[in-house]
């Protein structure tokens, strides 16, 4: 029983200073943050976080991840089984976009790019938690289309990473960069219905003059 307290109370301070972490990242960026200012506002001593995390490099690359695994999971739950592909596209479209262009994702990638030429393992890793993660629950749904018959022969991560470009690559530029700001929900159900239509039939009409 003891030990099992002692446990908990460990992951309680781990998930206490990798919400700190995140909040000050996030806000600051990953120069302007210290050690010192996380277990300011977390409380405990820098022992926790180098127990936990190993050091401000490694905590950071947890943040990343947790960061992209809010967005993953916006879509991992849906009930897709039930629904005619285009309606599951949907569903997975807006769910997705909510979750990315939220402020906290769009601070998330500017910090990414920002740090990931310095720390190219958090870049990696970034990648793996996020894009590539993204493109598993899409895969597997689109795999069950195949066996039924009901989606062309292509690689199903291939296919899940098209679909995911349609949907978010301008959009993400363009508040990345060029400080656009983010969608309304309308805007969003209009950018996903249009992929969902050209994604799954494509834009000629089969007529030919």
């Amino acid at each position: 029983m003891a030990s099992t307290t002692r446990q908990s109370r460990s992951d309680a301070k781990r998930a206490e200073i990798l919400k700190i972490a995140t909040e000050l990242f996030l806000a600051k960026g990953y120069d302007a943050v210290s050690v010192d200012a996380i277990v300011a506002k977390a409380g405990g001593t820098k022992t926790n976080v180098y127990k936990h995390f190993g050091g401000k490099a490694e905590l950071f690359a947890a943040v990343v991840e947790a960061l992209c695994q809010q967005i993953v999971h916006s879509f991992t739950d849906l009930k897709l089984d039930s629904l005619e592909p285009e309606d599951a596209l949907r569903q997975i479209g807006r769910a997705f976009l909510g979750a990315l262009f939220t402020q906290r994702s769009i601070r998330q990638h500017r910090i990414i790019i920002a740090e990931s030429t310095r720390f190219p393992s958090i870049g990696k890793r970034w990648f793996k938690a996020g894009p590539e993660s993204a493109r598993d629950p899409i895969a597997a749904y689109f795999l069950k289309l195949q066996k039924a018959g009901r989606m062309r022969s292509m690689a199903p991560r291939r296919l899940a990473g098209l679909f995911l470009d349609m949907l978010s690559e301008e959009q993400l530029l363009r508040q990345l960069i060029a400080g656009a700001a983010p969608p309304s929900t309308r805007e969003i159900g209009k950018l996903v219905d249009d992929a969902v239509g050209v994604f799954l039939h494509g834009t000629l009409t089969g007529k030919k003059k």
